[in-house]
């Protein structure tokens, strides 16, 4: 045993291709071409620093203190055996661990690199991956993965390589050689996995950059749906060609070829845009890109809104209570509670309170969370149920974080229906502990009555509100409130909105103005903080009396009272020309009401008129993303093309408009196909137009209204 000695070493074993059956036939020729192969391969051993081991027949057993060394002696035997051998070797390579003793060697390394030897192609040179990882720093020699053998009395799979360059033959992986992932390592060789981790992320980086695209230019709107399209029907296009095809000194080529065996590339290479490095800072680009999308506008967003995903940390939306009521008529109590609460949370001076609208847009939708938390801008959000029964009412209410969805706080609360109050002031106090917000003392709720049947009716009032032709319903509800409690603010208030409301919007009927006018001021002296008597007085001053100082006193009011009035001076000071305080106005009311489509409408309007139809066209698109049936926005959009002197663009918009006999829309199809030089278009919608006219007064009127 004292002879014996255990060495770390690159194990070369070779043999001469089909020199049993030759010995049979020509034992003459067999013995010359053992001499002539061992005469090559003595020489080129010493050459390489490599140690003459053993001969075994036909077959040779080198040792060598180095890898490289190994390497670049069999890739030389390999071409000399070419030159002056007239039969092939197969060549086997393993580094490992060998015990020498006297003349003879053992150990897995004998072992691996004979069976490597044993499965390699005539001509070829098979590795192990230990002997392809010292190598995988050389330029001038490359290795391709076929996959992984298991040896007799070797415990563990050897991953093998094959040696490619000129001369070496691309490696014949049959059945009978037991490679193990054979189609994994074929993918790998082609490069398709990098190939396809460069797709995606250049996919994601386009997909990134469209909505920075379209702030800087005017890009169409079908636009997306075309790019996501067609990425998703080139993924398996990429993937075709990165298996069949790769990029060489002449060209591209077969990857199944000789010449891509041959290849002199390194496999990021043979690839474009396949690089590590490149993948990797692409990467990093994505992720800065949607961090940074997440806190700031988009770059050349000139309207200063709030991205629709900005979390501020104090935010809440307060969504619509779901009505748990045996009557589903109790919709209006459910609704009402939701907004008592919104009204009472936005007193809260440091938290910020998503208006009715947008909040409300969500009712009815099986929307996710942390969706619609995006959505509004919010970091937390509200919702709950309530069931009412005789003098009974049972509250739930849950306080959400949007980021995650999970919740934070949720009660029951079962009392007498004269409590309501005392429950919306208990919830508020709940979340101004979980939001951790310090004041001096929280706004407590004011009881709208102590009479519950008018609280009821001003509940159904508002719920009815935004419903076509219930302006005289309204009215007669708050009436018959005010009969049963003429004492409270709220009431009065009720009555002045009611009388200036109209199909949900602000449209004042001239014989009640002067009724509004004096319900508003009969609500402030009863209580001077009342938002909605604030908002109504202001806009009748302004419309009808023309006292535009105690107007704009009475709107800043409001805003300041009520988050629900915020920007309600836009078209106060549009009506005066102040453009840019409307503007300024209008992208307050957005930041409260982020999808409400009439905001965003609004504002683009309000670009165009001003003379700055290019930022018009983001705000009009906003509009159209969230109602895309809604006719007055694409018809601004159109006039805003138009003064763009983008015609065909303006005749796309124009003719998503439904209503084909507004004449808003032919004179503007009339003017557009005019100044493109159609004139048969134009004199025909010229014509249109003529037959219309009759109802021109009432198209404008529509249009003030949208």
């Amino acid at each position: 045993m004292s002879g014996q000695k255990r060495q770390l070493a690159a194990i070369m074993f070779t043999d001469i291709v089909g020199y049993t059956a030759l010995m049979g036939k020509d034992s003459a020729k067999a013995l010359k071409l053992v001499r002539i192969s061992k005469r090559i391969q003595k020489s080129l051993v010493e050459k390489h620093n490599g140690r003459w081991l053993k001969e075994m027949g036909d077959g040779v057993l080198a040792q060598f203190s180095s890898a490289i060394d190994s390497v670049n002696c069999s890739i030389e035997i390999q071409k000399s055996a070419r030159a002056e051998l007239d039969a092939k070797l197969r060549i086997g390579i393993h580094l490992g661990d060998i015990t020498v003793e006297e003349e003879d060697v053992y150990g897995d390394g004998v072992n691996v690199a004979s069976r490597l030897e044993s499965i390699a192609d005539p001509g070829g040179i098979y590795i192990s991956e230990s002997i392809e990882k010292a190598i995988r720093g050389q330029t001038d020699i490359q290795a391709k993965y076929l996959g992984e053998i298991t040896l007799k009395n070797v415990d563990y799979g050897v991953r093998t390589y094959a040696l490619q360059g000129v001369g070496l033959p691309i490696p014949d992986l049959k059945e009978d050689k037991n490679l193990s992932g054979r189609f994994f390592a074929e993918l790998k060789r082609r490069g398709v996995f990098r190939s396809g981790a460069t797709y995606i992320v250049l996919s994601l980086l386009l997909i990134l950059l469209l909505p920075y695209a379209k702030s800087l230019i005017d890009l169409p709107m079908w636009l997306s749906t075309v790019l996501y399209a067609f990425l998703i029907a080139g993924f398996p296009i990429a993937m075709y060609l990165a298996w069949n095809y790769e990029r060489s000194p002449d060209g591209f080529i077969k990857t199944s070829s000789l010449k891509s065996w041959q290849n002199p590339y390194k496999g990021n290479q043979r690839k474009p845009l396949t690089n590590t490095i490149i993948i990797a800072v692409m990467a990093l680009i994505i992720v800065f890109m949607y961090s940074q999308s997440r806190y700031f506008n988009e770059p050349g967003d000139k309207s200063g809104i709030l991205s629709e995903s900005e979390n501020i940390d104090k935010s809440i939306a307060v969504l619509p209570f779901v009505n748990m009521s045996d009557d589903p008529d109790q919709e209006y109590f459910s609704d009402g509670l939701s907004e008592e609460l919104l009204n009472l949370l936005s007193k809260i001076p440091e938290l910020k309170v998503i208006g009715r609208t947008s909040s409300f847009s969500f009712k009815g939708k099986n929307e996710d969370l942390r969706e619609i938390g995006r959505e509004l801008g919010v970091s937390y959000l509200m919702e709950g149920s309530v069931r009412k029964s005789g003098d009974k009412i049972r509250v739930t209410a849950q306080l959400i974080n949007a980021a995650d969805g999970s919740h934070l706080w949720s009660d029951i609360y079962d009392r007498e229906l004269v409590e309501i109050f005392a429950i919306q002031d208990e919830i508020a106090v709940k979340v101004v502990d979980q939001l951790k917000i310090s004041i001096p003392g929280l706004v407590e709720s004011t009881p709208v009555t102590k009479n519950m049947e008018a609280y009821n009716l001003l509940l159904e009032a508002n719920y009815i509100k935004r419903q076509p032709g219930s302006y005289e319903k309204r009215i007669l509800l708050m009436e018959h409130a005010i009969e049963l409690d003429s004492s409270d603010a709220r009431l009065w208030a009720g009555l002045a909105d009611a009388y200036t409301t109209w199909g949900g919007n602000h449209v004042v009927r001239r014989d009640r103005a002067e009724s509004a006018r004096q319900a508003a001021e009969k609500a402030i002296a009863l209580d001077h903080s009342n938002a909605t008597a604030h908002h109504v007085l202001g806009g009748i001053l302004w419309a009808f009396y023309w006292d535009w100082e105690n107007a704009e006193k009475e709107l800043i009011l409001a805003e300041e009272l009520s988050p629900e009035f915020t920007g309600a001076r836009a078209p106060f000071y549009q009506s005066f020309g102040r453009w840019e305080d409307a503007i300024n106005a209008q992208k307050q009311r957005i930041e409260v009401d982020p999808v409400n489509p009439s905001n965003w409408r609004m504002l683009g309007s309000q670009y165009l008129f001003v003379g700055r139809p290019g930022e018009a066209i983001k705000p009009l698109k906003k509009a159209l993303e969230l109602n895309p049936n809604w006719d007055y926005p694409w018809i601004v959009l159109g006039m805003a093309y138009y003064d763009l002197q983008q015609f065909e663009k303006a005749i796309e918009a124009l003719d998503h408009v439904q209503d084909r006999k507004l004449p808003i829309l032919l004179s503007n199809l009339e003017k557009t196909y005019y100044s493109m030089g159609n004139i048969s278009e134009s004199e025909k919608y010229f014509q249109e137009l003529l037959k219309n006219d009759g109802e021109v007064d009432n198209s404008i009127q529509d249009s003030v209204n949208c």
